[in-house]
């Protein structure tokens, strides 16, 4: 299980697994635990069948849920890659914009894709982390805490009344 987790500046705690709290004892079953598996990560199944689920590099280093993936990365224990999911050659879309052509593993270039004109730039740079580590780690640890729009007006003031500010 994951150590105690804390949103709206400490006044909602997790309990446990879509358990929550706030400060002053008051259950709140209206938020849920943010599942990893939201990220929805692009996976990948290499030849000898084994399939890793491609992290970004910029999301592991800036969420401190993901650390544990840089710490393994850093160990050598992961490697990293690029996207699998931006793979292809750059080419000159309709508007004279530099883009990447969308491809699926396997597939040739050549024959013709469709550019994806929301992905321009460089292939993101991933960590390649086994599906069963990813999956073991997804069961205990959530990513934050989720509660429905129509309920979010009346959360965040039970946070302000209990000293969240949204400047801090």
């Amino acid at each position: 299980m994951a150590e105690s987790m804390t949103c709206l500046g400490g006044t909602l705690r997790r309990l446990g697994r879509n358990h929550w709290q706030w400060s002053d004892g008051t259950p709140e079953p209206r938020v849920q635990d943010l599942s990893p598996d939201r990220w929805n990560w692009r996976c990948r199944t290499h030849g000898d069948g084994t399939t890793y689920a491609e992290v970004l590099w910029g999301a592991a280093m800036e969420t401190p849920a993901l650390r544990w993936i840089v710490d393994r990365y850093r160990a050598g224990s992961y490697r990293g890659a690029t996207s699998l999911d931006h793979t292809g050659p750059l080419m000159i879309d309709g508007a004279g914009k530099a883009r990447r052509m969308h491809i699926e593993p396997g597939t040739d270039p050549l024959l013709g894709n469709e550019p994806l004109p929301e992905l321009p730039g460089p292939i993101p740079r991933v960590v390649l982390v086994p599906i069963a580590d990813w999956d073991r780690w997804v069961a205990d640890n959530p990513a934050g805490a989720s509660w429905d729009r129509t309920h979010e007006p009346e959360i965040l003031d039970k946070a302000r009344a209990l000293g969240w500010s949204a400047e801090t």
